[in-house]
C-alpha cells in the first residue's frame, strides 16, 4: 500500500508554482506574483500551514481546528499569516456568504443567540432564509464570527489553479491521486505549456468559467442583477473563453426565462451553444415568425455547426414549407428495416439485436448441407461499436500528431484531452501532416483496399502508449481486434475520408455513431438501433450523414417486441453460505434450460465455497462442510456451465439475488458476467395477480408444481422453470 510523505501537501504545492512559473509567467499579474513571492519568503512551517489553509475547501477557516502535529506552533503559524495579510477577520461584508455555508445546528445556535422564534425541526432551506433575513452588521458582532477567518487569496489562488487545470473545479488533491496511483496521469513531456498564448486570453476564460460556476447557486435577484452587469456581456477572448462564454450565456438565459423572458432571449441570442440558438429560434417564433424565418435562413444558408444547421433545415421546413413529417421522422421510415426481438431484451436492445443476427449462424447450421455445399461461409458477426470505433480509429490514427508534434500538446500532465482536439483545430493546424497519415488506409494490392500497414502502424501505437489518458477514447483489450475486423471489411478511401471530416471537425463527429458494426460475410455495415418510441437524436443524424458520405453502408434497424418461443432460457438456482455480500460464497448450482416451452437439459453441481458453511444454512438446505469439502471450485466449473448458458436469458426467483452471486464469483476471477435477466416472481405477478405470497413454496403449492426437495439447487430451479413456462404460454396467448 502507497503512502503519501508527512509533508506531501507541500511537496505538490511546489510542484504546482514551479509549473505556474515555468509556464503561465506572462499570464500573472501583479497580485499573483505577489502572492506566489510571498510564499516564498514564509519560513518552512509558516509554508506548511499556508498550503493547509488552502487546501482547506471555502474562503473561511477556524484556526482553533488547524493543528497539525508535523507542523511546530501551529496555532503562532495561524496568527503569523494573519499579520501577513493571508488571512484577516470576518466583516460585515462576508455575513451573507459564511451564513450559506452553516450546517443547521450553527444555524440554530444564530437564531437563537439573535432571539428569533422558529421551531428546532424546521428544515435547514427555513432557518436559511430566516437567518438571511437578520441584521448583517448584529451578526457581524456574533461570537461564533469571532474566531474565523477568512483567506484573502481566494480569487488569485483559483486563477493559478485555473491556468494549471483549465478548470474551476480542480484542485491540488489530484497531485495526492496521482501519487496514491488512484488517478492516471499523461507522461511529462516537452509538450507540455500553457493553454493560453496572452494574458488577455486567460483573464476572459477565467471570467466566464468563474462565473458559469457560481450561476447554478444564484436566487432570482442575484440572476437579474447578474444579466444587467456589463461585465457579463464582454466579449470572449480566445477559443476557451469563447467556449464558456457560450455555456455561460445559454445557463443564465435558462435560469432567467422563468424571471424575465425578454432578457433571457437576449442570452440565448448572443450564445454559440447549439440549444441556446434553438430555444431563441423557438421562442422567438411564438412571437416574430419573420424573425426566426430570417435566422433559420442565415443558419441554413451559412452553417457551422451541423446540429444546429440540420434542426434549422427541419425546423424551416415543417413551420414555413409546410412538410409535415421532421427529417428525423422520414430518416426513420425511409432508411431502416424492422425485426422482431425478444422482449426480454427490453433494458438491453442493442444486446438483443446483436444476438438476433448471431442467432442467424445457427439457423444456417441447421438448413440440409446439401444446398448449401457449394455456397461461401456467409457467417454474421456483429459488434456492438458505438462511439469507441471511431474514437479509438481517430486518437491511434492521430496520436502522434495529437501529443509529440503539436505545440503546447497539453497544458500539463492532469490533461486528457491534447489541445488541437479541445480546440477542435487538428486539420487547421497539421493539415500536410493529417494528409500522410491517411494515406495508410489507401495503399492498394491487386486494386484492393489493403489493410496490412493500416493494422501494423494502429497496433504498433496501441502497444507502445496501452493505457495512457487521453481524454479520446478508453483502452480496451478487444479494441485492436474490432478494428482489425472493420479496416478487413472497410474501404480504405471511405476510411480515409471520414478521418478527414473527423480531423477537419472533431468536435462534431466525437459522437453519435451508429450502435453496431456487423459484418455479413464479406459486406460491412453499420446499424443503429431503435427500440419502440425511440427517435434519431441531431447528433447520430449528424454522424450517420458523415459516415454515408464517406460511403459506408449505415441503416437504421427498427425493433418490434415479441415473443420467441425459440429463445434459450436458463433458469438458475444457487444455495450459498448466507446472504448475497462479498463474504459469503456458493455451495451448489443448479440449472435448467428451457427452448419453446419445454425443459431440454439441465446443469448442477455442488461448489467448495472455499469458507465454513453456518449451522442454520445446513439445516436450512442440507448441504454440509463435509459435502462440499471436495466438490469443485466456482473457478474449476465457470467454462463448463458458460458454455451451457449461451446466448441464453438468465432467469431465476428473486433473479438479482442469484445473478449478484454469479457477479461476485465472476469478479473474483477476474472476469465479467453480462446477460440479459428475467425474475419469474416479477413475471408471475404480472402474468398471475393475486397470490397472497409470490415464495417459490406458496406458488408451487398453489399452482400444483412439485418441489420435492426445496432448498436444493436443481430442485428449485426446476421448479422455476416450470412457472416460466406457465408465464411464456401466457406470453403466448397475449
Amino acid at each position: 500500500m502507497l503512502v503519501l510523505p508527512e509533508k506531501y501537501y507541500l511537496d505538490h504545492f511546489n510542484e504546482f508554482i514551479a509549473y505556474i512559473e515555468q509556464h503561465c509567467r506572462a499570464l500573472l499579474l501583479t497580485q499573483h506574483v505577489q502572492f506566489i513571492n510571498g510564499f516564498k519568503q514564509l519560513e518552512h512551517n509558516a509554508q506548511c500551514m499556508l498550503v493547509r489553509v488552502i487546501n482547506r475547501r471555502g474562503v473561511f477557516v477556524t484556526p482553533s481546528k488547524l493543528n497539525y502535529t508535523e507542523i511546530a506552533n501551529s496555532q503562532e503559524q495561524l496568527t503569523h499569516l494573519t499579520e501577513l495579510g493571508f488571512l484577516r477577520p470576518v466583516t460585515e461584508t462576508d455575513v451573507p456568504e459564511f451564513i450559506f455555508t452553516l450546517n443547521k445546528a450553527q444555524l440554530i445556535t444564530l437564531l437563537q443567540a439573535q432571539n428569533i422564534v422558529f421551531k428546532k425541526s424546521a428544515p435547514k432551506g427555513e432557518l436559511l432564509s430566516l437567518s438571511q433575513s437578520l441584521d448583517t452588521q448584529i451578526i457581524a458582532t456574533d461570537p461564533m464570527l469571532a474566531e474565523i477567518k477568512v483567506k484573502t487569496f481566494t480569487q488569485d489562488w483559483q486563477y493559478l489553479l485555473f491556468l494549471f487545470f483549465g478548470n474551476v473545479s480542480s484542485a491540488l488533491d489530484k497531485f495526492s491521486m496521482r501519487d496514491l496511483g488512484v488517478l492516471k496521469t499523461r507522461n511529462k513531456t516537452q509538450q507540455e505549456g500553457a493553454r493560453f498564448s496572452q494574458l488577455e486570453e486567460a483573464q476572459s476564460a477565467y471570467f466566464f468559467a468563474n462565473t458559469l460556476l457560481i450561476v447554478g447557486n444564484m436566487n432570482g435577484e442575484q440572476l437579474l442583477t447578474l444579466a444587467d452587469s456589463p461585465e457579463i456581456l464582454q466579449a470572449p477572448e480566445g477559443i476557451l473563453a469563447k467556449e464558456y462564454a457560450a455555456n455561460l450565456w445559454y445557463s443564465l438565459g435558462t435560469a432567467l426565462l422563468p424571471l424575465n423572458h425578454q432578457k433571457a432571449l437576449s442570452f440565448w441570442k448572443i450564445s454559440s451553444h447549439q440549444k441556446a440558438q434553438e430555444r431563441w429560434i423557438r421562442e422567438t417564433y411564438k412571437v416574430d415568425k419573420p424573425t426566426a424565418k430570417k435566422a433559420l435562413e442565415k443558419i441554413i444558408a451559412d452553417p457551422q455547426d451541423d446540429e444546429l444547421s440540420l434542426f434549422a433545415f427541419d425546423f424551416y421546413q415543417r413551420k414555413f414549407n409546410q412538410v409535415k413529417l421532421s427529417v428525423r421522422t422520414q430518416r426513420l421510415r425511409e432508411n431502416s428495416h424492422k425485426i422482431l426481438i425478444d422482449e426480454v431484451y427490453k433494458d438491453r436492445v442493442e444486446v438483443g439485436v446483436k444476438r438476433f443476427y448471431e442467432s442467424q449462424n445457427e439457423i444456417d447450421a441447421l438448413k440440409d448441407i446439401n444446398s448449401i455445399q457449394d455456397a461461401p461461409n456467409q457467417s454474421i458477426t456483429a459488434y456492438r461499436t458505438e462511439n469507441r470505433l471511431f474514437r479509438a480509429l481517430f486518437g491511434l490514427t492521430f496520436w502522434t500528431l495529437l501529443f509529440n508534434e503539436a505545440e503546447r500538446a497539453t497544458g500539463s500532465e492532469f490533461d486528457r484531452r491534447p489541445r488541437l482536439v479541445r480546440e477542435n483545430g487538428l486539420y487547421a493546424e497539421l493539415g500536410e501532416q493529417v494528409e500522410a497519415c491517411l494515406t495508410i488506409f489507401t495503399q492498394k494490392n491487386k486494386g484492393q483496399s489493403d489493410p496490412k500497414e493500416a493494422i501494423k502502424y494502429l497496433t504498433h501505437i496501441a502497444t507502445r502508449h496501452y493505457g495512457q489518458p487521453n481524454g479520446i477514447f478508453r483502452w480496451n483489450s478487444k479494441m485492436l481486434e474490432v478494428l482489425t475486423m472493420f479496416l478487413r471489411h472497410a474501404d480504405g478511401e471511405c476510411v480515409a475520408h471520414h478521418l478527414r471530416a473527423m480531423a477537419q471537425n472533431y468536435q462534431g463527429l466525437k459522437d453519435g455513431y451508429p450502435d453496431l458494426m456487423v459484418v455479413d460475410g464479406t459486406q460491412l455495415r453499420f446499424e443503429e438501433v431503435k427500440a419502440p418510441g425511440d427517435q434519431l437524436r441531431a447528433n447520430q443524424l449528424v454522424s450517420i450523414d458523415a459516415l454515408q458520405n464517406a460511403g459506408f453502408n449505415v441503416g437504421v434497424c427498427q425493433v418490434e417486441w415479441c415473443y420467441n418461443p425459440q429463445q434459450a432460457y436458463v433458469v438458475v438456482d444457487v444455495e450459498t453460505t448466507g446472504g448475497c455480500n462479498p463474504g459469503h460464497r456458493i455451495t451448489e448450482i443448479g440449472a435448467v434450460k428451457v427452448v419453446n416451452g419445454e425443459v431440454v437439459d439441465s446443469w448442477s453441481s455442488l461448489i467448495n465455497p472455499e469458507r465454513r458453511i453456518p449451522h442454520f444454512i445446513t439445516r436450512l438446505t442440507g448441504i454440509s462442510n463435509d459435502m462440499v469439502r471436495d466438490a469443485p471450485l466456482f473457478c474449476e466449473v465457470v467454462d463448463e456451465l458458460e458454455r451451457f448458458m449461451l446466448n441464453s436469458i438468465f432467469v431465476a426467483h428473486n433473479v438479482n439475488f442469484d445473478y449478484g452471486f454469479f457477479k461476485l464469483e465472476y469478479a473474483r476471477l477476474e472476469r465479467t458476467l453480462s446477460m440479459p435477466k428475467l425474475c419469474t416472481v416479477r413475471e408471475m405477478r404480472k402474468y398471475y395477480p393475486g397470490s397472497k405470497s409470490y415464495s417459490l413454496g406458496n406458488l408451487t403449492k398453489e399452482y400444483g408444481l412439485s418441489l420435492d426437495n426445496h432448498h436444493r439447487a436443481l430442485c428449485d430451479a426446476q421448479a422455476a422453470a416450470e412457472l416460466l413456462i406457465m408465464v411464456n404460454e401466457k406470453k403466448q396467448v397475449a
